[in-house]
């Protein structure tokens, strides 16, 4: 939905099933129930599927403890049937599963009647798309705007939602000089089936080239990664992508990024900016960051001006000749993890660390698991050693690179080390399109569990 105030999601580009006819549009004065009463006050905003109204709660002075405020928005159906009724329960389900006060908060709903409605959180002062081109942006405001939406983001990822329509008539401002992620109507899981979502979603200009092409196969959390540096990259250069679709780039040619970089459209750009921004927008999905905190880290670093984060492994991928990846991979004994090394993606992936090189440190933030090939891998704790682990196909830091968490334990080489190198996104690819070792993960951190909880009660685990 275009709308001064609060947004409503469009229709799926690209085809789709077309909406069922409306029934009348509730105007001025109508009633709703829910579990509380509201009065319809005006029309924020209509889309393809209904309309969002700024509305009164008649009952927001009651003494509950769970009732709304005085002034709401509530997202209205035009029809209840179809695939409107699917995208309101969407969004619904996400903006319930993911509460955080970078996205509109939930206080009531029906689902039930001629008009089924969601009643959300208001914000009075308009979206990001109404503001950008008003005056020279700073970029100090184009940082906050990163930080406000990737942790947003950092949330609706956590609970396997990507929201794949960001875009700035979807960013709300708060008031305060923040920012509000909003309209989860086309949200999807993390892992998408193509036959469940037969058509493109997002919005022309904003969409990932991934979303353009419809390889549902490629979506992932850098799908989102994109429309969070498409938007950013529209902030701070004033250009409505939606407008200037003639801007975007093809995967198809030499290019290495969708946009032209921001320096050669704005004016003062820091180079700091201009690597996050663009780092969200390379063609190739797996050239992006792994994760939104990675991102996420790298603007709040920069904001409260400490220092970089160390460099990643990652950095070391694709380094090493196809000669001795062939002969490590010879050498490998676990017929699963032959077949996966030997498919020319994850060969790249294939990371050789030298005797002493860490793999990580104890309480640094960096993102990436560790599929043990071949070598020795030591764990310090405290900086001791606790233990050594060899045997192939294990995998090590999985738990903290998919919490986003800091390192608990240190990890080096003993010896020479070969090890497969993934970031988040690497790593719920991997698990999920391999079975085998996805149950391998699982089972190795039930284990590790059992193992904790074994030393705070020494009793058996039912």
């Amino acid at each position: 939905m275009e709308s001064s105030q609060q947004t409503e999601a469009a229709a799926p580009s690209g085809g789709g099933t077309r909406p069922t006819p409306p029934a009348p549009a509730p105007g001025f004065g109508t009633e709703l129930r829910g579990r509380f009463r509201y009065r319809l006050i005006k029309r924020l905003g209509r889309g393809a599927f209904g309309s969002v109204y700024f509305a009164r709660c008649v009952d927001h002075d009651t003494r509950r403890d769970d009732s709304p405020p005085e002034g709401v928005a509530i997202k209205i159906l035009r029809t209840s049937k179809g695939q409107a009724m699917q995208m309101l329960r969407r969004e619904l389900s996400a903006l319930l599963a993911i509460q955080h006060d970078r996205i509109p908060r939930v206080y009531d709903w029906s689902l039930e009647g001629e008009h089924a409605f969601v009643v959300m959180q208001h914000f009075s002062c308009g979206s990001l798309r109404d503001v950008w081109a008003q005056k020279t942006v700073e970029e100090e405001a184009v940082w906050h705007l990163l930080e406000d939406l990737l942790a947003a983001l950092d949330v609706a990822h956590r609970g396997s939602i990507l929201h794949l329509d960001i875009k700035p008539a979807n960013v709300l401002l708060d008031g305060r000089g923040g920012y509000v992620l909003t309209d989860f109507g086309v949200s999807q899981a993390s892992r998408i089936d193509g036959n469940l979502l037969p058509f493109s979603v997002g919005t022309r200009g904003y969409q990932a080239p991934e979303q353009r092409n419809e390889r549902f196969d490629q979506y992932d959390l850098r799908t989102d990664l994109w429309g969070a540096g498409a938007t950013a990259w529209a902030f701070a250069t004033g250009i409505n992508l939606a407008e200037r679709e003639d801007l975007c780039r093809d995967p198809d040619g030499d290019s290495i990024y969708g946009l032209p970089p921001l320096s050669q459209l704005r004016l003062s750009c820091s180079p700091e900016l201009e690597s996050v921004v663009m780092s969200m927008l390379t063609l190739d999905p797996s050239k992006r960051p792994g994760s939104v905190v990675e991102v996420l880290d790298r603007v709040r670093e920069h904001r409260s001006g400490h220092a970089p984060l160390p460099n990643s492994p990652l950095s070391q991928r694709s380094a090493l000749a196809p000669e001795e990846v062939s002969e490590l991979i010879d050498t490998l004994v676990d017929p699963v993890l032959v077949a996966i090394c030997q498919r020319p993606r994850f060969r790249e992936y294939i990371v050789r660390f030298e005797d002493g090189q860490l793999l990580c440190d104890e309480g640094e933030r960096t993102y990436e698991a560790f599929l043990l090939l071949r070598g020795t891998a030591v764990i310090y704790r405290g900086g001791k050693e606790v233990k050594r682990i060899e045997r192939e196909g294990t995998f090590l830091c999985e738990v903290a690179t998919l919490t986003s968490m800091p390192r608990s334990v240190r990890i080096s080489a003993a010896g020479c080390v070969y090890a497969m190198v993934l970031n988040a996104a690497d790593l719920e690819r991997f698990v999920t399109s391999t079975p085998a070792l996805g149950l391998r993960v699982i089972r190795s951190m039930a284990q590790r569990l059992s193992r904790l909880a074994g030393d705070a009660h020494p009793r058996r685990l039912d």
